[in-house]
């Protein structure tokens, strides 16, 4: 009884780890700690960022600011990259992407060439979360293998 309890364990296992295909919802919203500091008012440095997931018009957007009185950064649902790679991905106009690390982080990446297919090669990224232990123990290498992980 326990060999079969243990395999039906390994069997579902990557069935649960790989079934984050759920749309994103409001649980996103809150205060995210940052790995590395980014502008905030006045062009000091802050730690902390604003996330709030909205419908704005007929998209899903994530809207992330530095401050309530702060600009805010749009960041657009893409349905059909989310689906594909079975994590919610975030897109904006000038070329940033925002994806799900886990139900409460996510990794913002910059790519290099936003023509290239090849998602490892970024300028810039950052990694928010709302425990502040994670955001202070994410490094750049985990993100780079985060970042190479999805993209297979």
């Amino acid at each position: 009884m326990k060999t079969l309890l243990k395999y039906l364990i390994v069997l579902l296992t990557p069935c649960l780890l790989f079934s984050q295909k759920e749309a994103p919802t409001e649980a996103i919203n809150g205060t995210y700690h940052l790995m590395t500091a980014e502008r905030g008012i006045g062009n000091k440095q802050t730690k902390t960022q604003l996330f709030q997931y909205t419908k704005w018009g007929k998209d899903n957007v994530l809207v992330v600011a530095a401050c309530e009185r702060c600009s805010p950064v749009l960041y657009t649902y893409q349905k059909e990259d989310s689906e594909a790679m079975g994590i919610s991905v975030f897109y904006n106009a000038i070329g940033l992407y925002m994806f799900t690390y886990d139900e409460e982080s996510f990794i913002m990446m910059v790519p290099a060439n936003k023509e290239s297919t090849d998602w490892t090669d970024f300028t810039y990224s950052n990694f928010y979360s709302k425990s502040r232990v994670k955001a202070e123990a994410m490094t750049p290498q985990k993100i780079v293998d985060y970042i190479t992980k999805i993209s297979e």
